[in-house]
């Protein structure tokens, strides 16, 4: 989708090699962005702020629906249509994981990577993956160790470590979701108790958190039909049961995403993950209905979408300076004495707020809550920037790029 920019000489099967740090906007209408089961599936809280949070796990699912329906072009994949190769999904619904890394496809998969390995000059073979794996299934002794080790070349290696690396490497390279986000595959299965078992993924979600408090509304509803016989005798003639609907009027939620070339390299993640990745962003809520339900119809869409892109591993700048760049506030005045919206003032966010001067609210409203994306203004760096944190970053820029953004300019 070319919504990032290539840097000389790579392609988009080289592995990503310099540092990302992005910034996701994205509001809520009358729906319920992330329930709290704790709470009765009400949208979840900040206790002392009141603002609204949705929780790191909620953000990667919608990615992951995204390509258990859609491929990576957008086109409509269909029930009976096999995912691309590389973009499998490994955490499902009602899947067991240790089914999964027991697969004969999987474990060939693993094999055929083995076999790719060179250890001393020399390339492993089928009776190298035999020895791994009677290894891992009984560990050898301390004997048979110092043994190994005085004979050299491959045996003086330990090759049930390769063998793990080598299921680790296959399992990325077979689902996006582990090369994406990371997994931790050491419980059950070929991996248990590895160090290869416990897969970190270059990209690291936070919480998304509302700007501003957000309104919780809890609905009754009613069903005009019961569940079975049993609960059907006890209503008599009244088959009505009664349930509850929860919804947020309106949020407007901010989260930072932070992408290390240094577990790109483990996982094998490319360009053209991260130009996926950033496309399924665009796409993964509900403004095109791909994670609709009755809780969230259509009522969520990405408003804000901002990459830095540095130009080494380490990173041009602290991604905190960069995310500072992106300045979203509430269009907000302060209400005097007599409880009427009283002329605009500075912004609290910038300025500060006077306990004893009266409270803010939103200007279009004079409501403590805001009514829509309306009730915001922004602006953030869409081109090649300059920063100079050390002096070592002087000549070196960052490019910026604003894949999405509908927040109103700044007045």
């Amino acid at each position: 989708m070319n919504l990032i920019t290539l840097p000389k000489d790579k392609s988009v099967s080289d592995i990503v090699t310099e540092r990302h740090d992005i910034v996701l906007l994205f509001d809520a209408t009358n729906c319920n962005p992330n329930g709290d089961p704790d709470t009765g599936n009400m949208p979840r809280l900040q206790p002392d702020t009141l603002r609204g949070l949705v929780t790191d796990v909620c953000l990667k699912r919608k990615v992951r629906n995204f390509f258990a329906r859609y491929t990576t072009n957008g086109d409509l994949m269909g029930e009976t249509a096999n995912p691309e190769d590389r973009y499998h999904l490994f955490i499902k619904e009602g899947a067991v994981i240790q089914r999964m890394l027991e697969t004969p496809s999987l474990d060939g998969q693993a094999k055929d990577i083995f076999k790719t390995y060179e250890v001393g000059g020399t390339q492993l073979l089928d009776e190298d993956w035999k020895k791994a794996n009677e290894k891992s299934k009984k560990k050898a002794s301390e004997s048979e160790k110092d043994e190994a080790k005085k004979e050299g070349g491959k045996k003086g290696k330990n090759l049930s470590e390769y063998r793990d690396r080598a299921y680790r490497d296959a399992l990325c390279q077979a689902y996006f979701d582990v090369r994406y986000f990371g997994q931790v595959v050491s419980t059950e299965g070929p991996l248990k108790g590895s160090f290869y078992g416990q897969i970190r993924g270059p990209l690291q979600v936070t919480f998304a958190e509302s700007l501003d408090k957000i309104l919780q509304l809890d609905f009754s509803i009613t069903r005009c039909a019961v569940a079975s016989e049993k609960e059907a005798e006890k209503k008599d003639d009244d088959n009505r049961t009664m349930g509850r609907k929860h919804t947020v009027p309106y949020g407007l939620y901010r989260c930072h995403i932070h992408f290390s070339p240094a577990f790109a390299a483990k996982t094998g993640f490319t360009y053209g993950d991260l130009d996926n990745f950033l496309f399924a962003l665009t796409r993964c809520l509900g403004d095109y209905n791909v994670d609709g339900s009755s809780a969230r119809p259509g009522g969520m869409r990405v408003v804000g979408l901002v990459d830095f892109q540095h130009q080494s591993p380490l990173g041009n700048a602290p991604a905190h300076k960069l995310f500072d760049l992106v300045k979203v506030r509430g269009v907000k005045v302060r209400l005097g004495a007599d409880d009427k919206p009283s002329n605009p003032q500075p912004d609290p966010d910038e300025e500060g707020r006077d306990a004893f001067s009266g409270k803010w609210v939103f200007r279009s409203s004079g409501s403590e809550f805001p009514q829509g994306l309306r009730d915001y203004h922004g602006e953030a760096p869409g081109g090649t920037e300059k920063y100079d944190p050390v002096n070592a970053f002087k000549e070196k820029g960052i490019t910026a790029r604003k894949i999405v953004w509908e927040i109103p300019p700044c007045s």
